[in-house]
């Protein structure tokens, strides 16, 4: 049986006193993409951050690559998963800058100006690329950032909240990127969403449904008509 990417074992994280996620266990594999669906404060951005590891959790193992989170240096783990945050302060300088500097923190990208230019194609951003981070609108400033992580070809994609700020056409043409980047690339995404029926079901492998910090539900594509509902 294939090992896990990600694993989850009796976690908990908590805030400020308050319980924001509880998962029992769950594994997350290799070159699939999970849809993380829920309403809002059911955990979803936690859980990213937790992946990402912007924040630690309180109890439990959480694992990458069969080792624990904690046990790998920043710059080792930053090398290969990107995230793309809900919330992001755009900053001095052009889009072109915004991506060399992206891209350069990546040790296995020989060829910047290559990934700019194919990425470049692939979202359609080349009259972008002089532009100021700080000019553009919410929608640019969002399709920039996918971009700049998509374009970082790491193991791992983190997305949170996949559709903000996008119209249905950029979405839609997002998810086909994404698709590819999946299937054919082999990289691990994470989507979370506030409506898992707002875009194609065509892109997960496995719809996660989350209600106050708990896993409810795990659907995978290819078992559509039935649910797999969990008290975790």
């Amino acid at each position: 049986m294939p090992q896990p990417i990600f694993s989850f074992k009796n976690v908990t994280y908590e805030t400020k006193g308050q319980k924001i996620l509880s998962i029992n266990k769950f594994e997350m594999h290799r070159g699939a993409v999970y849809v993380v669906d829920g309403s809002m404060g059911a955990g979803k951005t936690a859980l990213i951050d937790i992946l990402a590891r912007n924040v630690k959790v309180n109890s439990g193992d959480c694992e990458y690559e069969q080792k624990k989170l904690s046990s790998y240096s920043s710059r080792a783990f930053n090398d290969q998963v990107a995230i793309v945050p809900q919330n992001f302060k755009a900053p001095y300088g052009t889009v072109k800058k915004f991506l060399k500097k992206t891209l350069n923190r990546y040790s296995h990208i020989s060829d910047i100006n290559k990934k700019i230019e194919d990425i470049c194609r692939k979202m359609e951003i080349v009259n972008l690329l002089e532009r100021k981070m700080r000019e553009l609108s919410p929608g640019q400033l969002r399709w920039i950032v996918l971009a700049a992580n998509i374009a970082a070809d790491t193991k791992v994609l983190l997305i949170d909240e996949i559709e903000q700020h996008l119209s249905r056409n950029s979405l839609n043409q997002l998810i086909k990127i994404l698709y590819r980047k999946s299937n054919y690339d082999g990289v691990t995404i994470v989507a979370t969403t506030q409506n898992k029926d707002s875009f194609s079901q065509g892109l997960a492998s496995v719809t996660v449904t989350l209600e106050s910090g708990r896993i409810t539900s795990v659907r995978s594509a290819n078992k559509k008509k039935k649910n797999y509902t969990r008290k975790k």
